[in-house]
């Protein structure tokens, strides 16, 4: 999360005491959300992630990774209605996201360096874009009218919707990685 009372971003994470340089570009936190989400577990892979030095705890390095990536955020409050279901990828949405960033911002996603807090802060900030509505058709919930409008948006829904990761086979090497971060 970007801090404004200090001047520039972290570039490092605490793991077991020590400080390791990480590489905090966004392109390389696209990386390691896909390696998270498809590829076998093996921890040498996360080694990418680091400038330099690689800490003696790779499993504790993927942990500290995961929660830079994922900061806490106080609001907006959970209110006990998230569905869980994913409303955006990063792969299957880069068209969008590009054509965003570009339109609300200018910024040249293939050729910007952004820090991962700044690119999240940015794509939060984003409005009135076709990614914006692109969401706003996967978050619909129809209240049960059968009305023209309904029919729309539902169709809407069911053309943007994202696969489920749960329809595909189950994941042992994903399994066996998560049981291996919870200790």
């Amino acid at each position: 999360m970007i801090d404004l009372k200090t001047a520039g971003l972290p570039h490092e994470i605490k793991i077991c005491g020590g400080l390791f340089q990480i590489h905090t570009d966004f392109r390389f936190f696209l990386r390691l959300q896909d390696i998270l989400a498809n590829d076998d577990k093996n921890i040498k892979k996360f080694d990418f992630m680091y400038c330099g030095k690689i800490p003696p705890n790779r499993l504790e390095g993927i942990r500290a990774l995961i929660e830079f990536m994922n900061p806490p955020h106080l609001l907006p409050r959970k209110t006990g209605e998230d569905s869980g279901e994913r409303v955006i990828d990063f792969n299957e949405d880069a068209d969008l996201i590009y054509s965003a960033f570009m339109d609300q911002y200018k910024i040249n996603l293939t050729t910007a360096r952004l820090h991962w807090f700044e690119f999240m802060a940015l794509l939060g900030g984003l409005h009135d874009t076709e990614l914006n509505n692109v969401i706003s058709y996967r978050l619909y919930k129809s209240d049960g009218r059968n009305d023209n409008y309904s029919k729309r948006m539902e169709k809407l829904r069911e053309a943007w919707r994202l696969p489920d990761p749960a329809d595909n086979a189950p994941d042992e090497a994903l399994e066996e990685f998560t049981k291996k971060l919870r200790g």
